[in-house]
């Protein structure tokens, strides 16, 4: 599938915080401050992914409803199809005239 979707864009950069640099020294800093962060981040990831998978679910609903659609109409087109050509045999009578 061609498009948007598959560019990479600015969600992709990496961020100070998954690269893991800090602006204190590690020896001024807290443990805690770090481990509390991350929680947070951590947190915040799972509520997207919790997001995505709602979205990924309602788009296949959309998605199946939408082929489910496309193959009654094909399947009413093929029967219409199928008695057009029924009729066009039958109704179509010769007969000569005589002038």
């Amino acid at each position: 599938m061609k498009g948007m979707a598959g560019v990479t864009g600015i969600r992709d950069i990496k961020t100070i915080h998954s690269v893991g640099c800090r602006s204190i020294p590690k020896v001024q800093r807290s443990s805690y401050l770090d481990l509390h962060l991350l929680k947070r981040e951590k947190d915040r990831w799972g509520q997207e992914f919790l997001a995505l998978d709602k979205r990924r679910k309602t788009v296949k609903k959309h998605l199946d409803g939408i082929n489910k659609q496309i193959k009654m109409l094909q399947e009413e087109m093929r029967k219409e199809k199928d008695i057009e050509m029924d009729t066009s045999v039958s109704s179509h009578k010769k007969m000569t005239i005589n002038y």
